[in-house]
């Protein structure tokens, strides 16, 4: 079951411990890596963080984190790792558009998840920090969305709206409403710039959704990362 909260505050604390791990559980995480390697050989085992606990405080969340990585975190997804599983915490967003639409990522050939859409975003890094120390959800996001659509993209962002915490309890992803300031038309030819440009195939391209083609949402009922068709969903059906 998937929880989506709209917080009012979230703190992401780095415990400074790694996630402990049993000899068995090693030994798991190695031969699915090896086994996923040989599929997608481009893939890179780095550091992911993993949420040990969560509070939510009437919209006051405070995830307590352990570093892991990704091999832990994909071998977690289909194999019962009990207490050693990552429980991957990311962070990243939706792009608003000037006109009104709501942008999202989709998959291409780069990814072990090719034609689903997702959030644009990715893994909070160790060096994703605010002044305080703690891991920054915002600032991982403006790299990621760099990263995956570019760097005007990622300039024309003017302000952020509401952040949400969605989780399944397998893993935890942070995500804001990012207000940029291009048109929907302009939003696409940057990224196209961008992929011209560029030899990441991580993302295919960009899609929209606003009010006129909610119902094209549908489509991708069984292509989506936990929470993006609900979220767009309530974000779309509450624009005035």
């Amino acid at each position: 079951m998937t929880t989506i909260i709209k917080t009012k505050k979230i703190k992401i604390i780095d415990t400074g411990k790694h996630l402990e791990l049993s000899k068995e559980a090693e030994q798991k995480i190695r031969d699915h890596w090896k086994e996923l390697l040989e599929v997608h050989p481009w893939l890179f085992n780095g550091p992911v963080y993993s949420t040990v606990k969560m509070e939510n405080n009437d919209g006051e969340v405070s995830l307590e984190c352990e570093l892991s990585d990704y091999a832990n975190y994909k071998c977690g997804q289909v194999q019962d790792l009990g207490r050693y599983a990552c429980k991957n915490t990311y962070a990243g967003g939706i792009l608003k558009s000037t006109d009104g639409k709501f942008f999202v990522s989709l998959n291409g050939n780069g990814s072990e998840n090719k034609g689903k859409i997702q959030f644009i975003g990715g893994v909070i890094d160790p060096d994703d920090r605010n002044e305080s120390g703690d891991l920054d959800p915002i600032k991982a996001a403006f790299r990621e969305f760099e990263e995956e659509a570019g760097s005007a993209i990622r300039d024309s962002i003017v302000s952020t709206g509401d952040t949400y915490l969605i989780t399944d309890e397998k893993k935890y992803g942070v995500q804001t409403v990012f207000f940029s300031s291009m048109s929907s038309d302009e939003i696409l030819d940057a990224f196209e710039a961008f992929k011209n440009s560029s030899d990441n195939t991580e993302i295919a391209r960009i899609i929209s959704f606003g009010k006129e083609n909610i119902e094209e949402l549908k489509e991708y009922s069984e292509r989506h990362d936990i929470g993006v068709i609900d979220l767009l969903t309530n974000l779309i059906t509450e624009e005035k």
